[in-house]
C-alpha cells in the first residue's frame, strides 16, 4: 500500500469517468452506506476491488496520496469480515495530495489514459 513514500489506493469508475477524473480531477458523490445518512466523498479502496457484474466499461484509477497516515485513518470505513480497507474521502483532499492513473487491469501498471 506504500511506495515511494506515497499511499497508494484504488477507485473504480467507467471510462468515461475515469477520463474526466484525471483531466480534472475527483469530485464528491453522495448516498447512503450502511446506515440511513447520507455521506459524501469518494471512495478508495487499498486493493483494486472487483467491479459489479452489470458495470460497463470497467476503469481502475491508482491513487498515489501524500497523506499523513493518522490524516488518512481519519477517513477509513471499517467492516468485519473484509478482507481489504476503504476510505471514503473528500475530493478536495485527494485532489490537494494525490496523482492519479489509469491502471491496465490485465497486469495492473499504470496505462496513458
Amino acid at each position: 500500500m506504500k511506495h515511494s513514500g506515497k499511499i497508494i489506493l484504488y477507485h473504480r469508475t467507467n471510462a468515461d469517468n475515469a477520463r474526466a477524473i484525471i483531466d480534472s480531477g475527483f469530485k464528491n458523490s453522495s448516498g447512503y452506506f450502511m446506515n440511513n445518512r447520507i455521506w459524501t466523498g469518494v471512495w478508495l479502496s487499498s486493493i483494486p476491488v472487483e467491479s459489479e457484474p452489470s458495470a460497463e466499461e470497467d476503469a481502475l484509477l491508482m491513487v498515489k496520496l501524500e497523506i499523513d497516515g493518522r490524516e488518512l485513518s481519519r477517513w477509513e470505513w471499517s467492516a468485519e469480515g473484509r478482507s481489504y480497507r476503504e476510505w471514503l474521502l473528500p475530493a478536495n483532499i485527494i485532489n490537494r495530495c494525490a496523482t492519479v492513473e489509469m491502471v491496465n487491469q490485465l497486469d495492473f501498471s499504470a496505462v496513458a489514459a
